[in-house]
């Protein structure tokens, strides 16, 4: 069944490479700027739903609004921090047995997407060496809406030149697993729960 699809569509942070704790850690380093924080739990649900959506999240968390120079701020310091770190990505951050995964479907001729809402996306295939392994790279440079909403699947799909029914998706998110759905897509959770994936997988040497 797993390998029944035409394409096959991957999230980068979290599915392809462990970059998702990079990125917790240079939000809560450009919200420190205020005093606070996010706890792992409070983050969870908050990957790949966008920078608003998060800075919003924290503000209700500290009980006052965030001006847009203050929001400004705490981005400019995320991205900045985030580069810093991305400066030691290499393979060693890539998810277990994905890189095996990804040749095996490339020996089998299917089409393979990223699909995902972070726009430093392309940089850091390049980083971990896999670009080569996929036809398309759908990312936040395309200003698409941020999941739940199924835009950025949708545009995989389109730009595979596939029907979305046709398509498996591999997910980490809450957000990102909901998009999927709303795609009418099938979808694989990795590295968590979901009542209506065709599987949930802690990494890629489970397959």
């Amino acid at each position: 069944m797993l390998f029944d699809f035409d394409a096959y569509i991957f999230d980068f942070d979290g599915v392809v490479a462990d970059t998702e704790s990079l990125h917790f850690k240079a939000w809560n380093k450009g919200f420190g700027i205020l005093g606070g924080f996010l706890t792992e739990e409070e983050y969870l649900p908050l990957k790949s739903t966008g920078r608003k959506h998060i800075v919003d999240t924290f503000a209700k968390k500290i009980g006052r609004k965030i001006s847009d120079e203050e929001c400004l701020e705490i981005c400019r310091i995320k991205d900045e921090y985030f580069k810093n770190l991305c400066k030691s990505i290499d393979k060693s951050l890539l998810i277990n047995g994905v890189e095996d995964f990804l040749a095996r479907l490339k020996s089998m001729g299917v089409k393979i997407a990223v699909a995902s809402s972070a726009s430093t996306t392309t940089e850091l295939l390049n980083k971990v060496e896999l670009t080569n392994y996929f036809d398309v790279v759908a990312d936040g440079n395309l200003g698409l809406p941020k999941k739940p909403d199924p835009a950025i699947f949708l545009k995989a799909a389109e730009l595979l030149g596939v029907n979305p029914e046709k398509c498996l998706v591999f997910e980490d998110s809450p957000a990102g697993l909901k998009a999927a759905e709303n795609a009418n897509m099938a979808f694989v959770a990795v590295g968590a729960k979901s009542e209506t994936a065709i599987l949930e997988i802690e990494n890629f040497t489970e397959i």
